[in-house]
């Protein structure tokens, strides 16, 4: 018996470390692209590795249903940048948070709460043709993110970002329902009022809202975004469609209009295929335009071609 007790004591000593121990994980993406734009006088090669990143995660076990999580994700994404001279950013994740009944916080740089609520609206992510049909206030905040428990398919998201100056801070919150085939959200951001202070696209002392619905309909899904930005004076709706005509093949479309306070008003599109060779790894090609010129390259109101490929793990 004594023999006995004592075996089990042992394993026992063993188990208990071996059940609190982290896991961690590597993980990343090559994505490059080949595209052919148009800058209205010239018609120019670039290339992109927008996209490229490489990240550890992990999670540990604190017992009665609490875990310890941590996230560094960092990126060399550039247009016309060699790879071997681009820098490597710790630009994008980095966190320390817990969850469990309670929630989520994490403390640190991570995506805003009016980034998560975005995310359905974003289908040609870092690629050529993103750019200018991507949701605005795609960004990421340094300070407190909160996310409630799931509640019948609702959660509420927070951001704060403290600023340095008095109690003077950006702010971000979201209410998500996701349940089944559809996606309903409200969300909106606010910047401080201070000029050395920027946080992606949002600009001094500004406050913005958005509203947004996707519907999957089992082949793919369609969508439609509502942002007022620039304190309610621009309006911006973008409508993503995806559509899996096969299996491993994947079309998809994205149209952006945007009706600046300043009388002008632009719209651009996007439309591409997605050929999966496997769950990880795909070949793409993306036409577009853009009615509103921003930071892809190239003029406004011109049409633009891209190759890629991407491979995660």
């Amino acid at each position: 018996m004594n023999k006995k007790i004592v075996a089990l004591a042992v394993a026992a000593a063993f188990a208990i470390p071996a059940a609190a121990s982290a896991q961690t994980t590597l993980y990343g993406q090559f994505k490059y692209e080949v595209g052919f734009i148009d800058d209205g006088a010239d018609s120019n090669l670039v290339h992109s590795s927008r996209g490229t990143r490489l990240g550890v995660r992990g999670a540990e076990d604190l017992g009665g249903g609490l875990q310890g999580i941590f996230r560094f994700q960092n990126n060399f994404s550039q247009v016309n940048g060699g790879l071997t001279s681009t820098r490597f950013n710790l630009n994008e994740e980095a966190w320390v948070g817990l969850q469990g009944g309670f929630g989520r916080l994490l403390i640190g740089r991570s995506d805003s709460a009016v980034k998560n609520a975005s995310k359905p609206f974003r289908i040609f992510t870092d690629t050529l043709a993103d750019v200018n049909n991507r949701p605005g206030g795609w960004q990421r905040a340094e300070g407190l993110h909160y996310t409630t428990p799931n509640f019948g398919g609702a959660t509420i998201g927070l951001t704060i970002e403290p600023n340095g100056v008095e109690t003077d801070v950006y702010y971000a919150a979201n209410v998500i329902y996701d349940m089944g085939p559809l996606n309903l959200h409200a969300a909106a951001e606010g910047s401080p009022d201070d000029p050395t202070y920027a946080v992606g696209d949002i600009g001094v002392d500004e406050t913005n809202y958005q509203v947004g619905a996707s519907y999957d309909f089992g082949a793919g899904d369609i969508g439609v975004l509502y942002q007022a930005r620039n304190d309610a004076d621009d309006d911006v709706i973008t409508i993503p469609v995806n559509y899996k005509v096969l299996p491993n093949v994947n079309l998809r479309a994205a149209v952006q209009y945007i009706d600046l306070d300043a009388g002008d008003d632009f719209t651009n599109y996007a439309l591409g295929a997605q050929y999966m060779l496997s769950g990880r790894t795909e070949l793409y090609a993306n036409v577009w335009s853009d009615d509103f010129a921003g930071p892809t390259p190239g003029g406004a109101d011109e049409t633009h071609f891209g190759l890629g490929v991407r491979h995660a793990f």
